[in-house]
């Protein structure tokens, strides 16, 4: 992609607002390194070739198109992102929390119980095939193509959630035609910080949308599994749900999957507790 279309790409992005390339960085007060904010753990400038990159604009204009980087810092920290993150990990705790019930109903543990042994394993591919083997003890066969497809995308959710965690937050500025500064955070991996290039791999407000939505949607897969196996749904209500676990998992669901039905009883969280 070139340049030009590159910007012009943003500035439609950024409500018609096309960014320049050329960005002047003025630090307040001395060099980048004695400006601290507690929420923006590093500073990262850079012309970005990804419009996700930018989630808010100031209205200050600045003719010498020059960016004052204490007043971008001040922007950053109203950045989407920030919310974005907490619910990205609120998501995964709820599908934390949706396995842990699989492991107290294969187990016929008390939940209470079961929570005990699930929060002590720490290490998520020990816990995914301890799961696995419960599965197989209790149903045979008969429902590996779901659950294999599931804990393979579940590997993936595991990886994400490490990178959203640990990886750090980073601001990408830049000047509009308007003259007005454009930022936004991403978070980069630490090795990245301070690297000759970009790093190539950030993680955006968007994709912490689609993880969190990604973690709701396999959080009630598992419960609505833990229901129709006990047997809270049964006859035509669990019927089509029986045909789903015996199929592999596609991800994102197909259209008219009927976990996307607002009409389906969809548990948020399994009705019974397990024996135990």
């Amino acid at each position: 992609m070139r340049l030009a279309e590159f910007f012009s790409n943003v500035g439609q992005y950024l409500r018609g607002r096309i960014v320049r390339p050329v960005i002047h960085v003025v630090p307040s007060g001395g060099s980048p390194q004695s400006i601290a904010t507690p929420n923006l753990v590093s500073t990262f400038l850079l012309g970005s070739t990804d419009p996700f990159h930018y989630s808010l604009t100031d209205g200050t204009i600045r003719p010498d198109k020059r960016i004052d980087l204490s007043d971008a810092i001040k922007l950053a920290e109203q950045d989407p992102i920030w919310a974005s993150r907490g619910k990205a990990i609120q998501s995964y705790a709820i599908l934390e929390q949706g396995l842990c019930f699989l492991l107290a109903d294969l187990s016929e543990m008390k939940r209470a119980t079961a929570a005990t042994v699930f929060y002590r394993i720490t290490n998520t591919d020990a816990r995914n095939k301890i799961l696995e083997k419960l599965l197989r003890d209790k149903h045979g066969r008969k429902f590996n193509l779901f659950w294999s497809a599931y804990f393979k995308e579940l590997r993936m959710i595991d990886i994400k959630r490490n990178e959203i965690v640990h990886w750090l937050s980073a601001m990408n500025a830049a000047i509009n035609t308007s003259d007005m500064m454009i930022i936004g955070i991403t978070l980069i991996h630490p090795a990245s910080l301070g690297g000759p290039k970009p790093p190539p791999n950030q993680i955006t407000s968007k994709h912490l949308l689609d993880f969190a939505i990604k973690c709701d949607v396999f959080a009630r897969l598992c419960n609505m599994f833990i229901g129709v196996t006990c047997g809270d749904f049964a006859g035509a209500a669990a019927e089509p749900w029986l045909d789903i676990f015996q199929r592999p998992l596609v991800y994102p669901l197909p259209a008219g999957h009927p976990l996307l039905s607002q009409t389906q009883p969809i548990p948020d969280s399994p009705p019974r507790s397990s024996p135990g």
